[in-house]
């Protein structure tokens, strides 16, 4: 079927074109002949129009030979002195006036000028190059006197040349075919021309007969001397101008022949007749009018012959351009009729059948309507069907695009197919809709924080790139803000977690509120916060961070209370992206920890209660305090690998209230660093800077083997140092981590200490900082090792919580001990007393005078320690058994006095004292230790 339609569909074309053809092949030939005539017509009289021009330009150059031949003859003649006496003054003068020698020069150069107009490639152009060469040799002859018998023949010849020049042009416009305008137009040119030439030979006549003879013309009358036959012919012509000039052309010859005849009747009168020479001026003057009206008659007659000859020119132009256009213009309007009865006969069917195709193909083309009724109907059914697949496409697209609300999907198909498909479609946008809802969760969870919905960790390293990039790219500045929030962990241990978040969510507000155009707020994780500010300068930095110190510090509503806590902010900026992300943000935590801890009493204690946080700036101060920090922790770690640390032994002595004797039981051991270099350092010089690092643990670890090992070495000659106990000072940060207990065994093993004898002491700050505080301890007991609470009475610690604390001695803190108002000694019996409550020993540090220690054997202590006692000793191979008359080796100061024992990292220095020691009778036994638990002395390794 599809064969047999393609065949009759050609035939049909072939038929259409044949019968198209017939018509157009005739109108194209007709429509070639006319052109044809008309490009012949076009191109003759554009010959004319090129003869026409070339004759103006012949006879320009003939008049102005013609003008230069008179005035050359004049110049000849007046140079003959024999002429000149013959003409007398009078008829010379007037000449002279009449015909200036300036006027010879100005006929040359126009004669020049009309040669080099002639158009060089013609006839005429090679006539005028041969003109110019003939005439060199004439001018030379003129302006040598040469008679002019002997030049005349030579102007005479090329003037006769150019005028059959012009005549031939004329002739040659006229023969070529031109129209009768521009035929009757030539004539009148070659009329003037005649009237040139002759005027020319008269003017001459005149000259050389008449005026310099002074006698008659041979042959001729003086009435034939100004001809004007020629002009008689231009009274009729068609032009209203030729005409008019003509007129007056007439009009001049009338003068010329009655000037001319007053000049031939004084012929014979004396050369001195003033009245002949006034006649001779005013014949010359009419002689050179008549030649200038000619030259302007020959100039307009070619003129109008040039404007009838281009107007031919382009007339035929335009015959041609209209019937060319004619014929296309027929031949278009019969291939469009063809066309059109082409299309109103196939396209219905072709075009129904290129639409079937498409469809077959599963290409969905537009169908049109159209044709007989039947091919309508057939039409119509493959359109609807068409636009059933278009909109079940047009679905598909919008699912595909993720255009899941577009109103295409709501809309379904005609019929129950179309029923089955929408239902189809609406289960999978569903789908869709379900995912995309994921998707976007997942994106938002993995880029922000779900608590306060600030951006995260990630997505705030990749804020700051790009900030960064911005600032290398525009050089601009960014500012880092690290916000560290102050007693969170407080918050989380006394309030609980649900506190701890209502914190952090209403903190995120505050600062996403504080933040300026353009900054992010951003959470790190835990109690930490970022800011990330572009262009901003140091002062507004600072105030940004001064205003997130404040919001932070404002209190938080919960259930029913407020909680209060604080920040510490530390600002970084860099410009022009010289700094990196990781840089900028160390410097920025660098920045937040030194504000953290400035704003805590002592470095390493407990920040300020309800204090409102700080803010620290990283500037070069910074920086080289925390390069000279770095280069001490390094210096420390070598320290720990080189045994560079060392251990002092504090005695502690136990008080019998029935009686005035003492004995030691036990040491504190205090770690010391031998630095090359720098001597011999108290802890208050490196203990911080360990405790900013992991070395605080390695410290801790080395003390507890170092003074384990010590204690075993004394306890093997027995006696009472064999019940002694040491006590070692354990950091937050080890207590806390999972090595503790590990590093405690390790010890105990490795010296073979029974547990009991090893005390470990914790600062009462201690137990408030760190929620697994207790359990560590706890776990430490159950180990056997004992437990006590350093600096009692400085912290927050209730006398009410002493039942539950994991401890079993209290140390009482030298500036209770060492107060000697009734108050701090009633606190300290208050002290003893709760101890005794809840079985607990004591023990009072920086006993330094007699009646400090009598006080506290008053108030019933159990121990003390002290200058007054016991100065920190370097250990020997014996245990330092003052009291028994040994000799201990003390440590040495500046000046030659001991060192003290120096407490947690940045406790003043105590002051030495003078020690007083007591001494056993010879042969007697140590002091038994007293009744209540043994009191252990510190290395101080904490914070």
């Amino acid at each position: 079927m599809a064969g047999g339609g393609s065949a009759r569909g050609a035939r049909l074309s072939t038929l259409l074109v044949v019968l198209a053809l017939v018509p157009l092949l005739g109108v194209l030939a007709a429509t070639t002949a006319l052109v044809g005539a008309q490009v012949r017509t076009e191109r003759t009289s554009r010959s004319a129009l090129s003869a026409v021009v070339v004759t103006g330009q012949v006879g320009a150059t003939r008049s102005a030979l013609a003008r230069e031949a008179f005035l050359s003859s004049a110049r000849t003649h007046l140079s003959d002195a024999g002429v000149r006496e013959r003409l007398g003054p009078g008829v010379v003068g007037a000449l002279r006036t009449a015909l200036p020698e300036d006027d010879l020069a100005v006929a040359r150069r126009r004669t020049d000028a009309a040669l080099a107009a002639v158009a060089p490639a013609s006839a005429a152009g090679d006539l005028a190059v041969g003109v110019a060469r003939d005439l060199a040799p004439l001018r030379t002859a003129v302006d040598a006197a040469v008679p002019w018998s002997a030049v005349a023949p030579g102007f005479t010849a090329l003037t006769a040349q150019l005028a059959g020049a012009e005549r031939l042009a004329v002739d040659e416009a006229a023969a070529g075919g031109v129209g009768a305008e521009v035929a009757g137009a030539l004539l009148e040119v070659r009329t003037v021309t005649e009237a040139v030439a002759a005027d020319s030979g008269e003017s001459l006549d005149v000259l050389e007969e008449l005026v310099l003879a002074q006698g008659p013309v041979t042959g001729r009358a003086a009435a034939d001397w100004a001809s004007a036959a020629p002009l008689d012919v231009l009274g009729s012509s068609p032009a209203p101008g030729v005409r008019v000039r003509s007129e007056e052309l007439l009009a001049m010859t009338t003068g010329l022949r009655a000037s001319a005849a007053a000049v031939t009747a004084r012929v014979g009168v004396a050369p001195g007749d003033a009245r002949l020479a006034a006649q001779v001026r005013d014949l010359l003057t009419r002689l050179t009018g008549r030649s200038a009206g000619l030259d302007a008659l020959a100039a307009t007659t070619s003129a109008r012959a040039g404007e009838l000859a281009r107007g031919e020119t382009a007339s035929a132009r335009r015959d041609v351009v209209v019937l060319a256009a004619g014929g296309v213009l027929l031949c278009l309007l019969t291939g469009a009729a063809v066309l059109g009865t082409s299309v109103a006969l196939g396209r219905p069917l072709r075009e129904l059948a290129a639409a079937a195709q498409q469809v077959g193909r599963g290409e969905l083309a537009s169908v049109v309507v159209s044709g007989p009724r039947e091919v309508r109907v057939v039409a119509e059914g493959l359109a609807a069907t068409v636009a059933s697949l278009r909109r079940l496409q047009e679905q598909a697209r919008a699912v595909v695009a993720g255009d899941l609300r577009s109103p295409v999907l709501a809309t379904p198909l005609p019929g129950p197919l179309g029923t089955v498909v929408h239902a189809s479609v609406t289960e999978l946008v569903q789908a869709m809709v379900d995912r995309d809802r994921l998707r976007e969760d997942l994106t938002h969870r993995a880029t922000h924080d779900s608590l306060t919905e600030l951006p995260n960790r990630a997505r705030a390293m990749e804020l700051l790139d790009r900030a960064l990039e911005r600032s290398r790219r525009d050089g601009g500045v960014v500012g880092l803000l690290f916000v560290d929030l102050d007693r969170f962990k407080q918050v989380n241990d006394t309030a609980g977690h649900a506190a701890g978040d209502a914190v952090l969510r209403a903190v995120a507000a505050r600062m996403r509120e504080r933040a300026p155009a353009g900054g992010t707020v951003c959470r790190l994780g835990g109690d930490e916060f970022l800011v990330v500010v572009e262009d901003a300068d140091d002062a507004g930095l600072l105030g940004l961070a001064e205003a997130l110190v404040d919001d932070a510090s404002a209190p938080v509503a919960f259930a029913g209370t407020e909680v209060v806590v604080g920040a510490s902010v530390g600002v970084a900026r860099t410009a022009g992206g010289t700094a990196g992300r990781e840089e900028l943000l160390a410097e920025a935590d660098a920045a937040a920890y030194q504000a953290k801890q400035e704003g805590r009493g002592a470095v390493g204690g407990p920040a300020a209660p309800g204090g409102r946080g700080g803010v620290g700036f990283y500037d070069d101060d910074l920086r080289l305090r925390l390069t000279g920090a770095r280069d001490l922790e390094e210096a420390l770690a070598r320290a720990l690998r080189e045994r560079e640390l060392v251990l002092r032994y504090q005695a502690v002595v136990g008080l019998d209230p029935d009686r005035d004797t003492e004995g030691v039981t036990g040491y504190e051991a205090l770690v010391r660093w031998q630095r090359p270099g720098h001597g011999l350092l108290p802890p208050s010089e490196f203990v911080p800077a360990a405790e900013r690092s992991s070395l605080v643990c390695d410290l801790g670890r080395y003390v507890l083997l170092e003074a384990t090992r010590r204690l075993a070495r004394w306890s093997e000659r027995g006696g009472a140092a064999a019940r002694r106990t040491v006590a070692v000072n354990v950091s937050g940060r080890h207590l806390v981590s999972h090595h503790l207990l590990q590093d405690v065994r390790d010890a105990l093993d490795g010296s073979g200490l029974e547990p009991h004898r090893l005390v470990v002491e914790i600062t009462e700050t201690v137990l408030v900082d760190h929620a697994l505080a207790h359990e560590r301890l706890s776990a430490l007991r159950a180990l056997g090792v004992r437990v006590a609470i350093d600096d009692f009475g400085t912290g927050i610690t209730s006398i009410a919580q002493l039942r539950r604390l994991p401890a079993d001695v209290l140390k009482i803190d030298r500036s209770l001990a060492a107060a000697d108002d009734p108050a701090s000694a009633e606190l300290v019996r208050l002290v003893v007393g709760a101890a005794r409550t809840f079985s607990l020993g004591v023990v009072a540090e920086g006993v330094e005078t007699p009646a400090q220690l009598d006080a506290l054997r008053a108030a019933s202590c159990d121990a003390v320690q002290g200058y007054l006692l016991h100065r920190p000793c370097a250990p020997g191979a014996e245990a330092p058994e003052i009291e028994a008359g040994g000799a201990a080796v003390q440590e040495p100061v500046a000046g030659g006095r001991a060192a003290p024992g120096v407490g947690a990292p940045g406790r003043g220095v105590e002051p030495p004292r003078t020690p007083r020691t007591r001494t056993a009778p010879p042969g007697s036994a140590p002091p038994a230790p007293p009744t209540g638990p043994p009191t252990p002395a510190r290395v101080d390794v904490a914070r």
